[in-house]
């Protein structure tokens, strides 16, 4: 594959900065994730999507090191565990929930990110088998309590939209909403991603358009997964529907495209995903910047397939 070329002044003028997760470089969750920044920063991208895992938390000085060395911008996601579910009966469970989001929120404040994205609400794949209404209940409970610390440390909370098969939570914009309406704090907000509205939304534009007021933060790939323009997503709607909604923050590829390794098996890769790492990763940031970068642009990528 012959990989786009980058051009020497791609961030300069552009009203979305573009981000890739990190674990798309990576073979396990708990490798380092600074280890990788600099391939982020030689793909093109203006920075990095990186968890909050609890060993972050304690020591995160080598991402910022790396970070300032890079001009990487760093984005915060984390998620939670059922030791940590701010939907649990149990109000201890949720108490700890609560405090681990607040120490996240501390951390993303230190790192300069503007949000706290991921599955802050339950834990990811989990599926209890209880009263599902009374577990959204005490999720939005618990989140407005942290949202008066993310209010005071400047970094809105992220709501991400799974599908089905990942979260009962909430898998439409529709359904985030009334859970946003039960939280009722405006440092909460939607974070969606175009992979999992693929599987769940009838209208992706419209969908994005009902989040007006409320999209913190936006995802971006195809729709089976890979690489952003190897699939059959309309990314022209998309555009228009972000600049309809003035959406002007940022735009990261996540994928985890490896079938051989923990970050891909975990994520349900059973195939490969990406055929050249850096290549495609070179090719999403010229892609994703072409449409989303900057408003009516002149000249778009056309789409791989």
């Amino acid at each position: 594959m012959t990989s786009l070329p980058i051009a020497a002044d791609s961030r300069s003028g552009s009203t979305r900065p573009i981000g890739i997760e990190i674990f798309y470089f990576m073979d396990r969750w708990l490798d380092d994730q600074a280890a990788h920044f600099e391939q982020a920063s030689d793909c093109g991208y203006d920075g990095v999507e990186i968890s909050l895992m609890p060993h972050v938390l304690d020591d995160h000085r080598r991402m910022v090191v790396e970070a300032e060395r890079l001009d990487l911008a760093i984005l915060c996601s984390t998620g939670l565990t059922p030791e940590t579910d701010i939907s649990d009966p149990e109000p201890s469970v949720r108490r700890a929930g609560i405090e681990f989001l607040k120490r996240c929120l501390d951390t993303a404040c230190n790192l300069g990110s503007p949000i706290l994205g991921g599955v802050t609400y339950a834990p990811w794949f989990g599926f209890p088998d209880d009263d599902l209404k009374a577990r959204r209940e005490r999720s939005a409970a618990s989140l407005r309590e942290v949202a008066l610390t993310a209010d005071a440390v400047g970094v809105d909370v992220c709501v991400e939209v799974l599908n089905r098969f990942e979260s009962y939570m909430f898998n439409t914009v529709e359904e985030a909403n009334r859970y946003l309406d039960m939280v009722d704090h405006s440092s909460v907000k939607i974070e969606l991603d175009t992979f999992h509205m693929n599987v769940e939304e009838a209208d992706l534009a419209s969908a994005i358009r009902s989040s007006q007021g409320r999209l913190g933060h936006f995802q971006v790939a195809a729709s089976n997964r890979s690489m952003p323009g190897k699939g059959h997503i309309d990314w022209d709607g998309l555009a228009a529907a972000l600049d309809d909604i003035a959406y002007e923050d940022w735009v990261v590829v996540e994928t985890f495209p490896n079938p051989q390794v923990e970050t891909g098996r975990s994520t349900h890769a059973f195939r490969p995903l990406v055929t050249d790492l850096v290549g495609e990763a070179i090719e999403a940031a010229n892609f994703v910047r072409s449409y989303f970068g900057e408003k009516a642009p002149a000249e778009r990528v056309g789409e791989v397939r």
